[in-house]
């Protein structure tokens, strides 16, 4: 079903490269300054425009760079929206052909994002192309050698990303395929991230936008894959520190993803098994929260299944995984 996922082509690098820097940001406190800072510092030839993507931070980190780097763009949100919209928002507002997302405590590695966007160019922008990303010590500020990851998985009983072993992915050159997206680090040309309707404006507070929009590409024809020679760290943590994720968003969210990507029969199927799995109370507030912006998921759902290329057992079968709502191969 569909066309093959299109192959990276060599092309002459140029020198100085037309980009946007989008850094996503919620109280981060110095860890976004010292992110501007090594955007700065470790993309010394690569023409970039960067922008901090504001959720309503109220802890003067935003401020803090927009004192400390004249040249950055702030945008932002009066009150708290959510991660998908504050990421839509910075690509909105996007001036570059190439749109680089980074979380607000990342530290790239030399030539990392000029090498990400030439990335994207090589693939005619048809490709979404992460970095290897790296554990980032923030009190050291030096990112992991050891704690690194490549490719990223989806897990189709519960849509959770987990990390994939890139070792047992399909390889191009310095590239593997990825069958998720992590969205903390990642290039997407923007025409791409256009086509694709960027991330969900509609979900709510934290989850699933990435693993959504590299379902989305992959759906839509476009390979997700990581260049292991590109290194860009990231702060993981174990818990939130500075906000709260209510259980019942993230499954909103899963719904929403659910919705707009499986087909008929499978949504029903799917749709009803996970209500069987969660607590009454947890799926009426989650089946709210999912109803109140219907509206746009069915619209996203009528544009994608009139224009994508696989269907989402296409994928499993790529990817070697299995729906366990739907038959593990396309009847």
């Amino acid at each position: 079903m569909g066309r093959a996922a299109p192959r990276p082509r060599v092309r002459r690098a140029s020198a100085r490269v037309r980009a946007t820097v989008v850094i996503a940001a919620h109280n981060e406190g110095d860890l976004l300054a010292r992110t501007v800072r090594a955007c700065l510092a470790t993309a010394p030839s690569c023409e970039l425009e960067i922008i901090v993507a504001d959720d309503a931070s109220t802890d003067g980190s935003v401020a803090d760079v927009e004192r400390r780097f004249p040249r950055v763009r702030i945008v932002g949100h009066r009150r708290r929206t959510g991660v998908a919209a504050t990421k839509d928002l910075g690509a909105r507002r996007a001036k570059g052909d190439v749109l680089v997302f980074l979380d607000g405590h990342c530290k790239p590695e030399r030539g990392a994002l000029e090498r990400l966007v030439l990335d994207v160019e090589c693939f005619q922008g048809d490709a979404v192309v992460m970095p290897r990303i790296a554990a980032l010590d923030e009190r050291t500020w030096c990112n992991s050698r050891r704690c690194t990851g490549a490719a990223f998985g989806l897990d189709p009983a519960t849509l959770d990303g987990f990390w994939a072993d890139a070792g047992e992915m399909r390889r191009w050159g310095p590239f593997v395929e990825s069958p998720a997206f992590i969205g903390c680090c990642a290039a997407v040309g923007r025409r791409l991230y256009r086509k694709l309707r960027g991330f969900d404006r509609d979900m709510v507070e934290w989850g699933l936008e990435d693993l959504d929009f590299g379902l989305k590409a992959w759906l839509m024809g476009h390979p997700v894959v990581s260049d292991v020679s590109v290194t860009i760290g990231h702060r993981f943590r174990r818990a939130f520190t500075t906000y709260a994720v209510a259980h019942e968003s993230v499954l909103a969210n899963k719904l929403r993803m659910a919705r707009r990507h499986l087909g008929e029969a499978h949504w029903r199927r799917w749709a009803a098994r996970v209500r069987g799995q969660e607590p009454a109370d947890v799926w009426r507030r989650a089946w709210k929260l999912f109803s109140l912006r219907r509206a746009s998921v069915e619209a996203d759902r009528r544009y994608f299944m009139a224009r994508r290329v696989h269907d989402e057992f296409w994928w499993a079968e790529h990817c070697g995984a299995v729906w366990p709502d739907g038959p593990a191969r396309r009847g």
